[in-house]
C-alpha cells in the first residue's frame, strides 16, 4: 500500500546523491514505531524533516463523522514535515505507522546545519516539494472535475503502472476508497461501472486491467483535459507551436 498515492512522485531519498543521503541519515535519529502508532497529530508543531527508512507511514484525518479520510501513504525514501520546517505551519494530518517502521527524525538545527554546508540540498528539496505540489494541484483538479468513475479508473492505472505492471494493479477496494476520498459503497459503485464496461476485473487484493490501451483510450475520451506532456531534457529546448 506504500505507493498507494505516490502519483509516481520522485522520493526525496531517489534525488539524493550518496554523500548527502548519508549525511542526512548521520544527522538523524533513526525511531522506530510499532504497527499504528501515532507518529505525530494534526496541530503539532514539530520543526524538523521526517524521512522513511522502512515501513510506511498513513496521513489521514478522523472526521466529526466518525469517518476517516487517508490523504497519502509513503514508503522509503518518502519524507515529511516541510511545513513545520521551512514555515513553522501546524502538521495538517495524523501520521500513523502501518506495520514497523523506522523513520529518521531530523531536527532543524541538523538540517540547517547541513543546508548551511550542501547548498545543493537545497535544489533537491525544492525539486521533491515542487514535484509533490503538481501533483496534488492535478489531483485537486480531478475531484472537481471529473466523475467518480473516471477518478477510480485513472488511480488503478496509475497503480498498475506504479508496480510495473500494466495490466495488474495490488490494491483492495477499501484501500480504493480511502484514495478516492469516498465511501466503499461509492468505489464499489464505480469499480462496477467499470467491471460493466469490460475494463477491469476486481479480485482479491488486486484489480486486473482486462485491456490496458482500451482502458487509456476510455480515460482519455472522458478525461476532458489533454495530458500534461514531460518536460523536455535538460539542454533541449520545447517543441514550439506552429502559429
Amino acid at each position: 500500500m506504500a505507493d498507494l498515492l505516490d502519483f509516481g512522485m520522485t522520493a526525496l531519498g531517489d534525488l539524493l546523491t550518496p554523500r548527502l543521503a548519508e549525511r542526512l541519515r548521520a544527522g538523524g535519529t533513526p525511531v522506530r514505531y510499532p504497527d499504528r502508532a501515532l507518529i505525530h497529530a494534526r496541530g503539532d508543531i514539530k520543526p524538523g524533516l521526517s524521512m522513511v527508512r522502512s515501513g510506511s507511514v498513513r496521513f489521514g484525518n478522523p472526521g466529526s463523522d466518525g469517518s476517516y479520510i487517508v490523504i497519502t501513504v509513503m514508503g522509503p525514501g518518502q519524507c515529511f514535515g516541510e511545513f513545520s520546517l521551512f514555515a513553522d505551519l501546524p502538521r495538517t494530518h495524523d501520521a500513523v505507522a502501518i506495520g514497523d517502521t523506522v523513520v529518521d527524525q531530523i531536527s532543524r538545527t541538523a538540517f540547517d546545519a547541513i543546508l548551511a554546508e550542501e547548498p545543493e540540498l537545497s535544489r533537491i528539496m525544492l525539486t521533491a516539494v515542487t514535484g509533490r505540489l503538481h501533483a496534488a494541484i492535478e489531483m485537486i483538479d480531478d475531484m472537481r472535475r471529473l466523475p467518480l468513475p473516471v477518478r477510480t479508473a485513472k488511480l488503478i492505472r496509475q497503480l498498475a503502472a506504479a508496480s510495473g505492471r500494466r495490466d495488474h494493479a495490488r490494491c483492495t477496494q477499501s484501500e480504493l476508497a480511502f484514495a478516492l476520498g469516498v465511501s466503499r459503497v461509492s468505489s464499489g459503485k464505480a469499480l462496477g461501472r467499470l467491471r460493466a464496461l469490460g475494463l477491469v476485473e476486481p479480485g482479491y487484493g488486486e484489480v486486473v486491467i482486462t485491456d490496458p490501451a482500451r482502458l487509456s483510450d476510455w480515460i482519455r475520451t472522458h478525461a476532458e483535459l489533454e495530458p500534461l506532456s514531460p518536460a523536455p531534457a535538460p539542454g533541449r529546448a520545447p517543441l514550439s507551436r506552429p502559429d
